[in-house]
């Protein structure tokens, strides 16, 4: 009897459960090398996977901005660069389609912050350099704002501000 109702479980199971993962089934899916124009005016050329994002890829939003880099199941993964349409720009890692990892965010004036970033934000040491390499600030960030100072084994506790001209 236990043998009976096991299999009327597994068979219920397996029959009439079905997954919420999209089924990419037919000529409607996409597996390879596609461009394609979303209604919002975005537009994507790259790798698709069953349908998603998953490879080298280039988006250009309709705003102008512009990611060039790798995605993995549909979220910007990897290296990659995002252009701002105002000229700045990240060059940097990304996980589950957010900066994290190493990077560095150039602002169209020249101004270079370079650090870590974490859920979209800059955390830990972090230092900003201007146009033509000076150091301008260094110091611990945590969620994107500056907490202070660096400490070094010889340091003065000072910082030097540069002109960025």
């Amino acid at each position: 009897m236990q043998s009976k109702i096991f299999i009327f479980l597994f068979l219920y199971i397996f029959c009439f459960c079905k997954s919420n993962q999209k089924i990419c089934e037919g000529e409607n899916c996409r597996n390879g090398r596609f461009q394609v124009t979303y209604e919002n005016g975005d537009h994507f050329d790259g790798v698709f996977l069953e349908d998603v994002k998953h490879g080298s890829g280039i988006y250009q939003y309709a705003n102008g901005d512009v990611f060039e880099g790798e995605y993995r199941f549909g979220y910007k993964e990897g290296s990659g660069t995002y252009r701002y349409q105002n000229g700045d720009k990240f060059i940097g890692m990304y996980s589950k389609g957010k900066r994290q990892g190493l990077g560095k965010y150039i602002y169209s004036d020249g101004l270079v912050l370079e650090g870590n970033w974490e859920n979209n934000q800059l955390q830990g040491s972090a230092r900003i350099v201007n146009a033509k390499g000076s150091l301008v600030l260094e110091g611990i960030w945590k969620n994107s704002r500056w907490m202070g100072i660096t400490p070094t084994p010889a340091s003065t506790n000072t910082i030097e501000v540069s002109n960025p001209e």
